[in-house]
């Protein structure tokens, strides 16, 4: 259980963009909650926008179904629940959640005051958009009244001014951010840049030995189809020039397919087996819902020699250099992924629980935490569900981060670097903050608090 919600402060810290808007200044929607006040700058949060930023939290673990002791968080028992999950202090899952979010309202503060500090002002496109944007509200969800917007807020302690607050504040923190670090880091170097990845991300090649079997496109005969994979001819059928033979129709013309490239048949077949050049490439069939390969299982003969296959590449590749792992990764892995699309490997998120993404990708937990104990060029295998992943550690290549072919891995790289960086500098502030405690203490729980799924 513990885990589980450290797992969630994680995800919080992650998205710390998405709760970011719920920062407020002055007295204009409530009483003052947290103040800062320095070098004649003084801001604050109310203590609607509290409510609001819990309600928001809590719609969070209930969107997610997230439980304790089996209760669902939708259950006001959830929240009594107690642990160590900060991993010290015992605490209810009420109390906890409530100091998280209090600790980054503090974040929060100072990244307003810091706006105001830097002198900066918001342009009126962006001033323009928020305006556009209240609008909208009112149209979708008020039907065209305000009154029945604010109808609908009041269960989160907001109502259409703290929403205009809010969306103003949101606009600041990301000019704020831009003018402190530049869109996509662009101000910070590439020194800090590689640190931060190697402090994050886990570098690796696999050779992979699949413990089943895909299902590649067929022709009518259920025959599979081999492509080129490359050249001027990628995407053509790859035909067995050597032992098939050509084609004619009735008027002794060669027969050619819809690319206009000449068939070559298996001989004594009349025309009707088409011989296909196996060092080409099968296009795997997708899943229903296209989101990954088809597959089907292996005989028990079947799985016996995958292991043996597994543990003779192993023995082989244990002290290779790179290029002989590249080599056995081009002829024996069954990772069409890597060969194909991800040729600088793959990069993971050292921070991230993948189990908490999904059963079938629990295994990478396990690759992370190898490669973690070892060193570059180090070669191990890993089994998983799937099958043996032999992989081998690789230095970082350099810039990885802004490599297309590594979009997939570092999606979020430069704007979770900005928010590690943001979050440390706004720290630095926090002894000057001031809780108005009658007002904390009069503050709804969480268990009292709306979901918020919407707002």
């Amino acid at each position: 259980m513990k885990k589980h919600f450290l797992r969630l402060l994680a995800f919080v810290l992650v998205c710390v963009m998405t709760l970011i808007p719920l920062v407020s200044c002055g007295n204009k929607t409530g009483r003052a909650m947290l103040t800062l006040e320095r070098d004649g700058i003084k801001v604050s949060i109310s203590v609607n926008v509290y409510e609001l930023l819990l309600s928001r939290m809590k719609g969070t673990l209930c969107f997610y179904g997230y439980t304790a002791n089996g209760v669902n968080a939708t259950n006001p028992a959830f929240w009594d629940y107690s642990d160590k999950f900060n991993g010290t202090d015992l605490q209810t899952i009420d109390e906890y959640y409530r100091g998280n979010i209090l600790n980054n309202c503090r974040t929060f503060l100072v990244a307003l005051y810091l706006f105001e500090k830097e002198g900066l002002k918001l342009s009126a496109t962006e001033e323009k958009k928020i305006e556009e944007r209240l609008e909208e509200l009112v149209l979708t969800d008020g039907g065209g009244s305000k009154t029945k917007l604010n109808s609908l807020l009041a269960a989160y302690g907001a109502n259409y001014n703290i929403l205009r607050e809010v969306y103003t504040i949101e606009a600041k923190i990301k000019a704020l951010q831009n003018h402190l670090y530049g869109e996509k880091a662009s101000k910070l170097g590439d020194v800090i840049k590689h640190e931060y990845m190697v402090e994050h991300y886990a570098h690796f090649r696999q050779v992979f030995v699949a413990a089943y079997h895909y299902v590649y496109e067929t022709d009518k005969n259920g025959d599979v189809i081999y492509y080129y994979g490359e050249g001027d001819k990628k995407g053509h059928i790859y035909y067995d020039t050597f032992n098939g033979e050509i084609g004619y129709d009735k008027n002794g013309k060669e027969l050619v397919d819809e690319k206009g490239d000449v068939i070559f048949f298996v001989p004594g077949t009349d025309c009707k087996k088409i011989a296909y050049n196996t060092l080409g490439t099968p296009i795997h069939e997708l899943t229903e819902d296209g989101s990954d390969y088809k597959t089907k299982e292996m005989t028990a003969d079947e799985l016996a020699e995958v292991k043996k296959k597994a543990e003779d590449l192993f023995a082989e590749l244990t002290d290779s250099d790179y290029t002989k792992f590249e080599d056995a990764l081009t002829k024996h892995s069954d990772d069409a992924a890597e060969i194909g699309e991800f040729d600088d490997g793959y990069y993971l998120d050292k921070r991230v629980d993948y189990a908490e993404t999904g059963e079938k990708y629990a295994y990478l937990d396990d690759i992370v935490n190898e490669l973690e104990s070892m060193q570059e060029g180090e070669v191990r295998m890993v089994t998983s569900a799937f099958g043996y992943h032999i992989i081998k550690k690789y230095p970082y290549t350099e810039k990885a981060y802004d490599n297309e072919v590594n979009t997939q891995w570092f999606e979020n790289f430069h704007s979770s670097l900005i928010e590690e960086l943001f979050m440390a500098e706004c720290q630095k502030y926090y002894a000057d903050i001031v809780l108005v405690d009658k007002v904390y203490a009069d503050a709804p729980t969480m268990k009292e608090v709306g979901v918020n799924y919407y707002y």
